[in-house]
């Protein structure tokens, strides 16, 4: 189905109703996000409370990968520059590495969740399901 006056598609799988991805979209944006977007999804009922849940269940699972990720690089630094000093260039290269790739994940996180789509996060998104099961719902 297509909106008449923009000819751009509209999600109906609610019923006749457009999905809001408003919840999607918040969960991603920092922790404060993420709490806001639990107490939005809570007034929410039907298809909007599952999808608002996929994607709040989805981001705690980027969020305990970024700080599990975080604790593993201080260690990892520590240990290297305890080393040498002039590890700390490594040190350096690889956190900005790993942080772009997070940074990635929510961009992507919060494309799918505009776009109304159910898709898995890349590398976390297989394991949160699984950890998570119907958290939020």
């Amino acid at each position: 189905m297509e909106n008449e006056q923009t000819n751009q598609p509209i999600d109906t799988s609610n019923d006749g109703q457009v999905q809001d991805g408003t919840v999607g979209i918040i969960a991603y944006i920092t922790l404060i996000g993420f709490i806001i977007a639990i107490v939005l999804n809570n007034d929410k009922s039907g298809a909007d409370k599952k999808f608002g849940a996929f994607h709040l269940r989805q981001s705690l699972g980027l969020i305990i990968f970024t700080v599990g990720l975080y604790i593993v690089l201080m260690i990892l630094s520590a240990i290297l520059i305890s080393i040498s000093w002039r590890m700390l260039s490594v040190v350096s290269l690889m956190s900005m590495i790993l942080w772009l790739g997070i940074l990635a994940l929510v961009i992507l996180g919060i494309v799918n969740a505009a776009n109304k789509q159910e898709k898995e996060l890349p590398l976390i998104g297989g394991m949160t399901s699984k950890m998570l099961g119907k958290t939020f719902e």
